[in-house]
């Protein structure tokens, strides 16, 4: 009898917490079979791009898995959704994953294996088991959130402006005289 995961996926919002899917699979399913449950679970629409990672207690990401192949070097080996079975990378109970999911927006959901079970005849798989929180809306990121809060972390604040150049000086205090001209 063929085992099943029943894994938790729980995606990274901005506002409200604890929202997530308990997801049972075959262990036989494919990782696309899972990308396609959570696009189904969150009501996403899998118009873009996606990825898995392996991953470790303090959910760093580890090797991938494409959903399909960009890679630019033929030589490279490609582990893609389609050919790699649950199975294959998770084993038991606390084996984590990143899913992540429009590479403009940075939608990451992590994925823990919380138990192992028993397939059934009369269960027709996927099967979503809990539904804990509203799903984001898919366009409620936008690419310029994500811009804006990376240019806040490497400007150290969301309060820098153009008044805060004085203390990191300005171009106009660099004047021809320090420098040759060539």
């Amino acid at each position: 009898m063929s085992a099943t995961f029943r894994l938790r996926v729980l995606v990274d919002t901005e506002g409200e917490k604890n929202v997530f899917r308990d997801i049972e699979m075959p262990s036989t399913a494919s990782f696309e079979e899972l990308h396609l449950a959570i696009q189904e679970a969150f009501e996403f629409d899998n118009s873009q791009m996606a990825s898995f990672y392996e991953s470790d207690e303090s959910w760093e990401r580890g090797d991938e898995l494409m959903l399909m192949d960009m890679s630019m070097d033929e030589k490279q080996q490609v582990r893609l959704m389609k050919d790699t079975l649950l199975s294959d990378v998770l084993q038991e109970a606390g084996d984590k994953m990143l899913y992540i999911f429009d590479f403009l927006v940075m939608w990451t959901f992590f994925v823990e294996v919380v138990s192992l079970g028993s397939l059934s005849s009369d269960t027709s798989y996927p099967t979503i088991l809990l539904s804990v929180g509203d799903a984001p809306e898919q366009d409620s990121k936008s690419a310029e959130d994500l811009f804006g809060a990376m240019k806040s972390e490497i400007i150290g604040g969301e309060n820098f402006d153009e008044e805060d150049e004085d203390d990191f000086g300005s171009s106009s205090d660099f004047g021809n005289d320090e420098y040759p001209s060539y």
